[in-house]
């Protein structure tokens, strides 16, 4: 992951930028759905349809030669695969299943076109597969779709094109948003085209299994997936209203893919149909096209040479080397969102400082945000959906406690750090008025210290609020964990206090502005008699440490003597 992010910090720093602003479209294919029904497990699903069909007395005579079409449409000897013909498709032997669907994976549209007399054209794809039971009861959103949903959520992706069925990107924006409405205009039928925008809309441009199970009538005939389909498609009046879109988005906007083969005919005229249109140039920075992937495949090079054309022969290379961003969709969305909201921290550190003395420290105190990231970064290894689960849950948590003092409404929602893309943050007035900015220098200051060898950072041990946002204890034996809330203003930190959060009388409150500072007579007080922040006796414990930023950029005019101040304060 943090291979990734110094990828999106140097050659595609310009795309990653561009990508923030909106600048990008996301297209997306199978790769990234990996708990959807695999194209092997489809392929499997359709031929045990044929063959329990085929050897049926009763239905023989109609699907033994269809049965027979599909074993060998890959090239696979039907002789291999004939003794087996009474047993069961997932009982064959391993070499003779995998030969086989192997032989169908790069021809598994021209499986669904399969025709069955007296049967409806989709027939493979509606009965055989029976792609309603297939996807019946997905499992819960993977890391890929959850960093698309918080990108969508956060204003940094605005358009996104599917090739899946799936409703994946649907459950996670779901999930993390709440709802739909507002947040994604998902478009399937070409009516939907017309409904109320979002946030960011979704064209499932090979129809959705979700539309299709809930109401057949009316989207089964959206689903695409056959030879004949795909080749339909750039072409019938059917899909004008859709096709239209997705040139559309392949003219306008720069393009990141992941997931997307790109082996499909239909594609592939979207983006000739879009050069034609508005042709992208040569050179052109930053990149227009951009795969997650190990290496170019044939169907990303044949769209590159369909998209540049006449440049392409005197730059492949460079071409080539432009458009691959060596990493896998999953890797990519995650460092995504973690360049986005560290963007979004760099722009409301620099108007928080903006002005005053620090503002020629903005650099150092992003920077060290920066290493923020980085460290985040080298914890998402192994699952990364548990890792972006666990990341989303303190995020939120952070957020919540500092906006509120109240723990998040939803355990598996998603705190939006800004509504809109990063380049709208210099005229949020709400953004700039909620200390978020000061939010960023406290986290940068807390950082300082960790990477420094100060003291260790963890997550709460439990969901309780006197948990805090984060917990920190020194570097040193015997030293006890504290408790750090990070609180908007004052009055948030009274209301957490009243609601039994530093009762632990072990806990550090950072303040985002100086009021508690002026409350206690310009002292960032530890016992204060107003407060009440600490049990009266000894205790053994250090009291409720109150910590005000906003004071402490009041007062020092340089990073060195910032950082100085906060560790003094920052009692462990």
């Amino acid at each position: 992951m943090l291979e990734v992010l110094r990828q999106l910090d140097a050659g595609f720093g310009p795309m990653a930028h561009a990508f923030q602003l909106g600048e990008f479209a996301l297209w997306v294919g199978s790769g990234i759905s990996r708990e959807a029904p695999s194209l092997g497990g489809i392929i499997a699903r359709a031929l045990e349809h044929l063959r329990v069909k085929a050897v049926d007395p009763a239905t023989q005579a109609v699907y033994l030669q269809p049965f027979r079409t599909a074993l060998t449409l890959g090239g696979y000897s039907i002789v291999a695969a004939e003794p087996h013909f009474p047993e069961p498709f997932e009982t064959w032997p391993s070499n003779v299943q995998e030969g086989i669907i192997d032989s169908l994976w790069n021809r598994y549209s021209a499986l669904l076109d399969i025709r069955i007399p007296g049967t409806d054209n989709d027939y493979m794809l509606w009965d055989a597969v029976d792609v309603r039971a297939a996807f019946a009861n997905p499992k819960p959103p993977q890391a890929a779709h959850l960093g698309i949903a918080i990108l969508i959520l956060e204003g940094a992706l605005r358009e996104v094109a599917s090739a899946n069925w799936d409703g994946f990107i649907e459950a996670a924006v779901v999930r993390l948003g709440g709802t739909l409405a507002g947040n994604l205009q998902v478009v399937v039928d070409p009516s939907h085209l017309r409904d109320a925008p979002g946030k960011a809309r979704l064209i499932k441009f090979h129809g959705c299994v979700v539309h299709a199970t809930e109401v057949p009538a009316l989207y089964r005939k959206f689903l695409v997936g056959s030879t004949q389909q795909i080749a339909e498609w750039p072409y019938a009046n059917f899909y004008a209203a859709i096709r239209g879109e997705v040139i559309s988005l392949a003219t306008n906007h720069r393009a990141l893919m992941t997931g997307l083969s790109l082996q499909d005919g239909n594609l592939q005229a979207a983006f000739v149909a879009a050069r034609q249109a508005n042709p992208w140039p040569w050179p052109v920075t930053p990149q227009a096209h951009v795969f997650c992937e190990n290496e170019i495949g044939n169907g990303q090079r044949q769209m590159l040479q369909a998209v540049y054309r006449d440049s392409y022969n005197n730059a492949i290379e460079a071409i080539e080397t432009s458009a691959l961003l060596q990493a896998w969709g999953e890797q990519v969305l995650i460092a995504l969102v973690l360049k986005t909201l560290g963007g979004k921290f760099h722009a409301l550190v620099q108007l928080a400082i903006g002005g005053g003395a620090l503002a020629a420290e903005a650099a150092a105190i992003t920077e060290t945000l920066d290493g923020l990231r980085n460290h985040v970064a080298e914890l998402a290894v192994g699952n990364r959906t548990a890792f972006v689960d666990q990341a989303i849950a303190l995020w939120s948590r952070v957020l919540s406690l500092f906006r509120t003092g109240r723990l998040p409404e939803r355990s598996d929602g998603y705190e939006i750090l800004t509504m809109g893309s990063v380049d709208t943050i210099p005229n949020d007035q709400n953004a700039q008025a909620t200390g978020l900015g000061e939010l960023g220098i406290a986290l940068a200051l807390v950082e300082r210290g960790r990477s420094d060898g100060r003291w260790k950072l963890a997550s709460p041990a439990g969901l309780e609020l006197s948990g805090g946002s984060i917990v920190a204890s020194g570097n040193r034996p015997g030293s006890e964990p504290r408790s750090v809330f990070f609180a908007r203003t004052a009055g948030i930190a009274i209301a957490m206090e009243k609601k039994g959060a530093f009762a632990n009388d072990n806990t550090i409150v950072i303040h985002a502005d100086d009021v508690w500072k002026q409350m206690n007579g310009g002292e960032d007080e530890v016992d204060s008699p107003r407060s009440r922040s600490r049990a009266p006796g000894r205790t053994g414990a250090n009291g409720t440490q109150h910590i005000c930023i906003g004071a402490l950029l009041a007062s020092e005019n340089n990073i060195e003597q910032l950082a100085n101040s906060f560790f003094a304060e920052f009692i462990l």
